[in-house]
């Protein structure tokens, strides 16, 4: 009898370690998803704000030096989104 009781405990250890190796790898899959979501964000935003620079250098002659500024910007805030 205590035979069925020691390997019922031996299956349910094996059955808990799997599990925890389980979440431990779903949570490092979630870890670097959300690393690479923040990566993404970064660049958007960067690449936003050259392209806003750039149209606010184009429009500088009537914006003055203020458009490369304001472009970028505005161009930094629509990369956010």
């Amino acid at each position: 009898m205590s035979y069925s009781i020691l390997d019922m405990g031996r299956s349910t250890k094996a059955q808990a370690q799997g599990s925890l190796n389980t979440l431990a790898k779903l949570e490092q899959n979630r870890d670097m998803t959300n690393k690479g979501l923040k990566q993404q964000k970064k660049t958007n935003q960067l690449s936003g704000a050259a392209s806003g620079a750039a149209i606010g250098a184009q429009m500088g002659s009537s914006a003055g030096p203020y458009g490369i500024a304001i472009g970028a910007a505005v161009g930094f805030l629509a990369g956010s989104l």
